[in-house]
C-alpha cells in the first residue's frame, strides 16, 4: 500500500494516474477463507486507492454465492474498487446467484467503467479468458466469448463514451513463442483481434513479465506476476490520438519497504 500510494503521488505531477488489476484478486491464503465474511481482500484494494478490477477464475473458488457474500461484505465496509465483468452475467432464478444480480443491479458489477481525470475519458472494462473459463466454479454463470464481448464494448466505448484510451483487464495470461520470448497467449491474441484497445492488463498465467509485449506495434500487453511480488508501472503518453509507451518496469514489493 505505501509503494502504490508513494508511486502514485509522483506519477500524479506528470499527468492522471489509474490503478488497476486483472483478476485473481482473493484466494490463495489461509486469510482468504474468512472472505465470504469479510471482503477483505476488495476492501483493502479500495483502501489501496485501486481503480478498478475485474473476476478471475480464483473469484469463484467459493461458487457464486460465495463471491456475492464477499463482494457485499466489502461494499459494507468501505470503497472498493470497480468491478468489471463484461462477458460475465448471472442470469436466471438460481438462488446462488441472487446476491451477484443484486450487486449487479446496483452497479457494483459492470460491464465497463469510464474513468475522466485530467481532461482524459478512459474506459476500462473486464473480461475472462476461454482457459480461465475452465477453472472457473461459475454454477449457473454465464459466460460469454470474450474477443466478440470485447469488440461490442469497444466500440460502445469509442463511439458512445467518447473515451480517449480504452484499457482491458484480461483474465486470458500470455504464453511463450516458439522463440522462448513471451508474446502469444490468449492477452496478446485479444489485442491483435480487437485492435481498438489500447492497454491490455493482463493476468491469469501469472507471468512476470519485465518487458511490455507491444501488440502490431500499437498496444501494449503487460502482466505483473503473483501473490502482489510487484507493482507494474506503465507510463504513456498521448499526443492527439497517437498513444506512446513511455516506460514500463516492475517495481518489486518486499521487505525493504
Amino acid at each position: 500500500a505505501t509503494l502504490i500510494t508513494e508511486r502514485t503521488k509522483a506519477l500524479r505531477a506528470q499527468g492522471p494516474v489509474l490503478v488497476l488489476d486483472a483478476g485473481d484478486y482473493s484466494m490463495g491464503t489461509a486469510f482468504s477463507a474468512a472472505t465470504r465474511e469479510t471482503g477483505g481482500e476488495l476492501h483493502l484494494m479500495g483502501r489501496m486507492g485501486y481503480d478498478a478490477t475485474t473476476f478471475g477464475n480464483h473469484e469463484f473458488d467459493l461458487g457464486p454465492a460465495g463471491l456475492g457474500k464477499s463482494i457485499g461484505a466489502a461494499v459494507k465496509a468501505g470503497r472498493i474498487p470497480a468491478v468489471l465483468a463484461a462477458n460475465t452475467s448471472f442470469p436466471g432464478n438460481d438462488a446462488t446467484l441472487a446476491e451477484l444480480q443484486a450487486l449487479t443491479h446496483k452497479g457494483v458489477i459492470r460491464r465497463y467503467k469510464v474513468i475522466e481525470r485530467d481532461g482524459l475519458r478512459f474506459g476500462i472494462f473486464g473480461v475472462l479468458g476461454k482457459e480461465a473459463m475452465i477453472y472457473t466454479s461459475g454454477g449457473a454463470t454465464n459466460f460469454a466469448d470474450p474477443t466478440e464481448t470485447a469488440r461490442e464494448v469497444v466500440k460502445t466505448l469509442r463511439e458512445t463514451e467518447k473515451v480517449d484510451i480504452v484499457i482491458a483487464l484480461s483474465h486470458g495470461g500470455i504464453e511463450k513463442g516458439p522463440d522462448g520470448r513471451y508474446a502469444a497467449g490468449e492477452d496478446v491474441q485479444l489485442a491483435k483481434d480487437v485492435p481498438g484497445i489500447d492497454v491490455v492488463i493482463s493476468g491469469h498465467s501469472h507471468t512476470e513479465l519485465n518487458e511490455a509485449i507491444i501488440v502490431d506495434g500499437r498496444t501494449p500487453v503487460v502482466q505483473t506476476g503473483k501473490e502482489s511480488n510487484n507493482l507494474g508501472e506503465l507510463v504513456l503518453a498521448l499526443d492527439g490520438n497517437k498513444l506512446t509507451l513511455m516506460s514500463y518496469r516492475l517495481l518489486p514489493i518486499d521487505d525493504s519497504i
